[in-house]
Parts: C-alpha cells; sequence; structure tokens
C-alpha cells in the first residue's frame, strides 16, 4: 500500500497499526547485554498495568518478578544470545503482584550492516487457555486413573466370580449328594418327618444352586468385556421362548414375536435380557386364562427404538417400583412364583451398558410390560 492509497504517510500508518494491536508490543535496544525497552504500545500498558514511566528505559524482565528461573527463560536467554526468533512462555506478574501466563515471541531487528540492533517482543495473555488446558489435562488424567481401577475392580471381580463359583458349588453339591445317600441308606416312609426333612433339604440346595448361578450372571453382566455385533432381537428371542418351553412343557402361553427386530450389542448379553424378560413374562402369565406375551418395537418419546415385552399376567403394584430391578427384590411370594429376584436387576446392568433405559409399566393382575432402549454401548 503506497501513501496516497492509505491518506497516511508510511511511518504513522505503522505507528497506529502497532498501537490499535490487542497484543502487547514491545520494542527493545540491543545494549551491552540489556534490552532497555524504547516503545511499548498500549495493549501491553493494559496487561501489566505499568505505564511508560515504569517500562521506558528499562528491560523487559521486570515482569518475571521472582520467577527468574522458569524453563521458558532458558530457551529466551539462548534466543537473545543467538539473535534469533523464539517462542516461549512464561509466568508473568503485573504491577500489582498479580499472575498471568505470558506467550512471548520475541523476534530480531537488524541494521543495514546485518547488526543486531533491536528485540520486537509480542505478548499475549494465555492465562484461560492454559489453564483451561490443565484442567483438561488433569481431567484426562483422573479418568485414566478411574479407568484402571475399574479394570483392576473387573479383573477382581472376574476372579471372585470365579472362585466363588467353585467354592460355593463344591459344598453344595457336597450336601446334595450326601443327601441322595442318605436317602438310599434310610427307609423312610413318605410321609415320615425324614422324608421331610430330606425334600427340604433337596428343595434348598436346588434354591441355593439358583442363587449362585443368578449372581455370577449378574457378575457377568458388569465384569464381562462388550463384543458388540448386529443381533437379529426377533430370532434370539424365538430361540429363547423355545428353550423355555422345552424345560416346561406344560406352559400354555401364546407368544408373539415381531419380525424384523435388531439392534447393536453383545449378542450373549442381549440373549441374558430377552431371557430374563421373556421367562418372567411366561412365568407371572402362567395362571392366566388365554395368556399372552408380546415382544414388539415402538417408538421411544425422541422417536428412537422402544423395545417391549408385554404380558397380561399377574402383574404388580407400581408403588413399589422404585425397588424393582434392585438386587433380590421381589413382588410375589416364592410359593407362587419362584426366583431368584436377580434377573431385572441383571436387566438394568446390561441394558444401562448399551448406553439405553429400561422401565416398567404394571397393575395388579393386569399384566406388566417392560420397556428398554439401546444406545451407544459404553463397555
Amino acid at each position: 500500500m503506497n501513501n496516497s492509497e492509505s491518506g497516511l504517510p508510511e511511518p504513522l500508518l505503522l505507528q497506529r497499526a502497532i498501537a490499535s494491536s490487542h497484543n502487547g508490543i514491545t520494542i527493545g535496544r540491543v545494549d551491552k547485554g540489556q534490552i532497555p525497552l524504547i516503545y511499548a504500545n498500549p495493549a501491553f500498558y493494559r496487561l501489566t498495568g505499568y505505564g511508560p514511566e515504569d517500562v521506558i528505559g528499562k528491560d523487559c524482565r521486570l515482569l518475571q518478578g521472582t520467577q527468574t528461573e522458569q524453563a521458558g527463560l532458558t530457551t529466551l536467554r539462548a534466543a537473545l544470545r543467538q539473535g534469533t526468533q523464539a517462542t516461549v512462555l512464561l509466568r508473568n506478574y503485573r504491577k500489582d503482584g498479580s499472575e498471568f501466563l505470558n506467550e512471548l515471541t520475541v523476534s530480531p531487528v537488524l541494521n543495514d550492516s546485518g547488526a543486531l540492533t533491536h528485540y520486537v517482543g509480542v505478548q499475549n495473555d494465555v492465562t484461560a487457555r492454559e489453564n483451561a488446558a490443565r484442567a483438561i489435562a488433569a481431567l484426562n488424567l483422573s479418568l485414566a486413573q478411574r479407568g484402571e481401577a475399574l479394570q483392576l475392580a473387573n479383573e477382581s471381580l472376574r476372579s471372585f466370580s470365579s472362585s466363588a463359583s467353585h467354592d460355593l458349588r463344591a459344598p453344595l453339591a457336597s450336601i446334595k449328594g450326601f443327601c441322595a445317600a442318605l436317602r438310599k441308606s434310610v427307609d423312610a416312609p413318605g410321609d415320615s418327618r425324614a422324608e421331610h426333612f430330606m425334600t427340604r433339604i433337596e428343595v434348598n440346595a436346588q434354591r441355593m444352586e439358583q442363587l449362585i448361578e443368578a449372581l455370577m450372571e449378574l457378575a457377568r453382566s458388569t465384569a464381562s468385556e462388550l463384543s458388540t455385533a448386529p443381533c437379529d432381537l426377533s430370532q434370539m428371542a424365538r430361540e429363547v421362548v423355545e428353550a423355555l418351553r422345552s424345560a416346561s412343557p406344560a406352559l400354555e402361553v401364546a407368544v408373539q414375536i415381531e419380525p424384523d427386530l435388531s439392534a447393536e450389542g453383545d449378542p450373549a448379553l442381549l440373549r441374558s435380557v430377552l431371557q430374563n424378560l421373556l421367562g418372567n413374562a411366561l412365568k407371572y402369565s402362567s395362571k392366566t386364562p388365554d395368556a399372552k406375551v408380546h415382544f414388539g418395537r415402538e417408538p421411544g418419546a425422541c422417536g428412537e427404538p422402544r423395545f417391549f415385552v408385554r404380558d397380561n399376567g399377574a402383574g404388580f403394584d407400581m408403588a413399589g417400583a422404585g425397588t424393582l430391578f434392585g438386587t433380590f427384590q421381589r413382588f410375589h411370594a416364592e410359593a407362587e412364583f419362584p426366583g431368584t429376584g436377580v434377573g431385572l436387576a441383571t436387566v438394568r446392568r446390561i441394558v444401562t451398558r448399551h448406553g439405553g433405559v429400561v422401565s416398567a409399566e404394571s397393575a395388579p393382575g393386569q399384566g406388566a410390560v417392560f420397556y428398554f432402549t439401546l444406545g451407544t454401548p459404553r463397555g
């Protein structure tokens, strides 16, 4: 741009451009190892709180206060000795003593003979940027540490589950075995107290075995690694229902499974969700005339796919729904509908790990419907 185009003499245009900069700009003269300032723009005074009478003729190191051993100063001093450019981060202090982080760039100015005569310094207050970066770094470190702790906890849980499964099942098998041996060695009438006691031992041993398996399933729902893949939930549900019918041939419940229900998730864990929800629906509707179970999908509140398992069975009172997905929570007597009270807790953990939510609606004698969504698996 020439003088006529700018409307201002070039030196005045340059002066106004530097004065209008939002970054602090200083010019220092090289003088026997010192660089006393001969100019500072208004932004520098605003940044530091100093006035011209405080800095002109003085070295800019006055901003360092007592912090004269900073890492950035080593780089800066080397650049000044060598007459090269450098950008460093310094901890500086304003006139009132308040601290700020200064991103300083110094550039050498040479005369016509190539000799170093001055330095131009550009100061930028990056306190907010650096504090944010440090906060993010601290958060990442905390997350990494939590991840390591979670991994260790999961490994410990897997180890405990394996050990507990073996250590609990071994004495249980002994109890069942000795009870069977006792039954063979004792010729007790069917209505005797001895027969009653042996039957009770066998029934409770069987229940304990079911509880152990339910707890192991609950542990696996949290501790196992997620291995996601496209899942055909319709086919999975058909297989689950077929297995449930094989285990209970007398079960007479009409089951409707909508076609083409699919999702992304861990196949083993999603199968567990369907086993628990469909198993409960079949169980709690088994005493209902014309019992029906329906597995399908509908749009959720935000249009997301929401799967459901609906039955017209015994239902439950929603007044206690706050504990519905807790461990060992039951709404019906064991004699009426046997179970462990762990299945729905397992369902909630699996659905949560898949980034979804599970909920229920019911009323006594009017059946129940369980809804679940599947979002992005969380690992």
